[in-house]
């Protein structure tokens, strides 16, 4: 195989491998040449309004994230009062608690 490369001539195989590389290098670069180097302007009027800051811009309508969310899903509300009561009577938290199921547990149950 000939090479117009002096280098290449003399490198023997290296030269044919070093040559498929270059190749295929220069083939896999050839869609970044074929890309235009900058944007196309067709309307430059337009362009040069949309940079401008003091252009109008539409009105963006609001809608709320929880507009599709099911509606009366909670069967009913607990007063928070009440709730915030029942929990205070375990001020030490869950080992009270445990106490108090102890408790329940060794009262006997009443037959209906």
């Amino acid at each position: 195989m000939y090479f117009s490369l002096p280098l290449l001539r003399s490198a023997g195989a290296f030269g044919t491998g070093l040559a498929s590389v270059l190749l295929f290098a220069l083939w896999l670069a050839a869609p970044a040449h074929a890309q235009p180097s900058a944007p196309a302007l067709t309307e430059p009027a337009r362009t040069l309004q949309a940079s401008d800051a003091a252009s109008p811009v539409p009105a963006l309508p609001y809608r709320s994230v929880f507009a599709d969310l099911p509606k009366s899903v909670e069967e009913g509300s607990t007063d928070w009062k009440a709730a915030n009561k029942a929990v205070a009577q375990f001020p030490r938290g869950h080992i009270d608690l445990l106490q108090w199921e102890k408790a329940q547990a060794a009262k006997p149950k009443e037959q209906p």
